[in-house]
């Protein structure tokens, strides 16, 4: 099965596994070099979207704050498509590149625009705390360690900060930006490799204004992403 003249190779959808062609890690002269690749849904809009590389949906119904299943893809170009299965509203990005030196995990996160640029579909950077919260206000930012330390941040939507500590576990704890008023706090979690912060709900939502948080540890071979519940409620 070919994606616009190029394949996606040992797709496994959420559903089952099914291996579109070829084996894992090519790179023979009969075999493309490929490499595997995920997509995180943290986009309150697309509560279940269905995801397509060129012709082929990848993912159907991803809810929102889930990873893909790991998919195995020729280094090359691709279209990706989010298509929101309640009202299939579309959101596409052209020209995504997959080579040896992109990050493996791509974030599909809103993006406070209009039209066909109410989304963006990002490769996360290192290892760090992301702020994708969609607001004009920045977020006080306090990630403490489990030995007595604290990392201080404010960090303005879209921006990041690599973590400081590499401690076993961590809390972390939000704030609007200048103010003492705690809009979030995780609780003691096991670190991740990256924290992402995220609007919670729909734009439409009464609760628009409420953050959410996934923790996500990468690498070549295996992603994995997990929701830190706001114990404020």
């Amino acid at each position: 099965m070919t994606i616009d003249r190029r394949q996606i190779l040992g797709l496994f959808a959420a559903s089952a596994a099914t291996a579109l062609a070829g084996c894992g890690g090519g790179g023979g002269d009969d075999t493309p070099p490929t490499r595997f690749i995920w997509v995180l849904n943290v986009n309150p809009e697309f509560p279940a979207a269905d995801v397509t590389i060129g012709a082929t949906t990848v993912a159907q119904g991803l809810p929102f704050q889930a990873l893909t299943s790991r998919i195995e893809a020729q280094l090359d170009t691709y279209s990706f498509s989010f298509r929101e299965r309640s009202n299939s509203f579309t959101q596409t990005f052209n020209g995504v590149r997959i080579d040896n030196v992109s990050p493996a995990v791509s974030v599909f996160y809103r993006y406070p625009g209009t039209g066909n640029d109410q989304s963006r579909l990002s490769s996360l950077p290192p290892p760090g705390i992301i702020n994708y919260f969609d607001s004009s206000v920045s977020l006080d930012v306090d990630l403490f360690d489990d030995v007595g330390g604290v990392q201080l941040e404010t960090l303005a939507f879209e921006k990041s900060k690599t973590q400081v500590s590499r401690s076993a576990n961590c809390t972390l704890r939000l704030y609007a930006a200048g103010s003492n008023v705690k809009v979030y706090d995780s609780g003691l979690q096991q670190r991740t490799d990256s924290i992402l912060i995220l609007p919670r709900f729909p734009a439409a939502s009464a609760r628009a204004g409420e953050v959410a948080v996934v923790g996500l540890n990468y690498s070549l071979n295996s992603s994995s992403a997990v929701v830190w519940a706001n114990t404020l409620g």
